[in-house]
């Protein structure tokens, strides 16, 4: 069919599936008319037919029809096949795969070919197939009763597509990496844009999964919707927002409100992207470290210094960046209790009293704050830059340097012919020649 430039159905299938409907029952108590029933909703297991559908300006989708009153119907639709069915038409060449646009002439054409992609457009191309393989009514049943389509939104996925040229494996590794360490429930709701309380029905938390063949999703959950990033290709780093109950934002599910559930997913999206950027923008600044390891005065108070070799002062940052089970910040004690149990100390090796002095020090240097009038605190931004940096500068260079000066190094004549265990011993001699500059710096 796609050959010829046909359009049309090209294959139909039933199944048995769950689905709304109703039932007639008897009224408890008698009426004058005999025949009145009174109609419940329930769920039953019907028959569906699927329709696969070639249109000229939608592109491939899927209807499937109820067999039973009301007769659900339900759509299937691509907005990448719609861009695509406006690019063709304009004559403006691409290369696609799947559903991403691997490279386009003109990319303007492009946002402009999704842009046009409107309630109005995808209502009158569904009223079309309804009325096509949808159910029948006579005229007496039309008369008799009010018959009208309304078309609603039940699920939709919004994605934005960010195109790398190189070094695109080590970004997307580090979004996952600063993704887990960051996304607590505070920077999800202000990524939602939804306040949190305690009433909060459905899910909240982040995920790493490793769907098939090593491809990995990070996953962003809040209440009936997630937002996922993934890679693509190796060219794409793609945010997708999917929301299966759009009342979680406060957006209406009726179709004529689909660019209002645009503009919302935009901004979402936006503020996902700039949260990752700011991440990102993580790098060793040594005036920082040395500003931050003097001194401070506040007020008529003077406070010491935050070294990056304070076990503490990492202790206790790490626990912060791990703070997405604390809603409203985290009290003096709930932290006293995580560092203890995280790193297994006993109490008497850090007590209450000293960990109030490091919450101390830290707000003087602006790296934590109070929330409101409760004695919570939470990172500024500045702290989780600083987190960041402390953080992983001991996992990722003291921890290896370390490792080379108390591992077995064994005698160069006894090395095993291994590629990988050679590879390892060569970066291995790497690292005890920084540490020798080191010494000699």
């Amino acid at each position: 069919m796609e050959r010829h430039n046909q359009h049309g159905v090209y294959f139909i299938f039933k199944s048995m599936e769950q689905g709304q409907t109703f039932r007639s029952v008897l009224p408890k108590f008698p009426s004058n008319d005999p025949d009145y029933r009174i109609l419940h909703k329930q769920r039953s297991r019907f028959t569906h037919y699927y329709f696969y559908i070639r249109d000229e300006v939608l592109g491939p989708m899927v209807l499937r029809v109820a067999s039973f009153f009301p007769f659900h119907t339900t759509y299937y639709i691509n907005g990448h096949s719609f861009m695509e069915k406006e690019l063709l038409r304009q004559r403006i060449t691409f290369r696609k795969n799947d559903n991403a646009f691997l490279a386009v002439s003109d990319p303007q054409a492009l946002q402009a070919a999704a842009d046009r992609l409107s309630p109005e457009i995808i209502r009158n191309r569904l009223e079309y197939w309804t009325l096509v393989l949808g159910p029948k009514f006579s005229e007496r049943e039309r008369k008799a009763m009010k018959l009208r389509r309304f078309y609603s939104i039940q699920q939709i996925e919004f994605c934005r597509n960010f195109v790398f040229k190189r070094n695109f494996p080590k970004i997307f590794e580090r979004s996952c990496e600063m993704g887990l360490w960051e996304m607590t429930a505070h920077k999800i709701s202000e990524v939602f844009g939804r306040r949190i309380t305690k009433k909060l029905k459905g899910k909240l938390h982040t995920t790493l999964e490793q769907i098939e063949h090593g491809h990995h999703v990070f996953r962003v959950y809040f209440k009936n919707a997630f937002l996922r990033q993934y890679e693509k290709f190796c060219t794409f780093l793609r945010n997708e927002l999917c929301s299966n109950n759009l009342a979680d934002f406060g957006l209406k599910k009726g179709l004529d409100h689909l660019d209002a559930v645009r503009q919302c997913f935009l901004t979402i999206t936006d503020r996902f992207a700039a949260y990752q950027a700011q991440w990102f923008n993580v790098h060793v600044d040594f005036p920082l470290l040395q500003r931050l390891a003097l001194p401070i005065q506040v007020g008529m108070v003077k406070f010491p210094g935050i070294k990056i070799q304070d076990t503490r002062m990492i202790r206790l940052m790490e626990v912060f960046l791990h703070g997405g089970t604390r809603l409203a910040g985290w009290r003096a004690t709930h932290i006293h209790q995580a560092l203890l149990t995280s790193f297994h100390l006993p109490a008497h090796h850090y007590e209450l009293q000293q960990l109030r002095y490091d919450l101390r020090k830290m707000k003087a240097h602006a790296l934590v704050q109070r929330d409101g009038h409760h004695y919570t605190y939470r990172l500024t931004d500045k702290g989780v830059k600083v987190a960041l940096l402390f953080v992983f500068f001991h996992k990722r260079l003291c921890g290896p340097l370390a490792n080379s000066l108390f591992h077995h190094r064994p005698h160069s004549k006894t090395l095993s012919k291994v590629p990988l265990e050679a590879a390892y011993h060569k970066a291995d001699d790497a690292i005890q020649e920084i540490i020798h500059l080191l010494k000699a710096a």
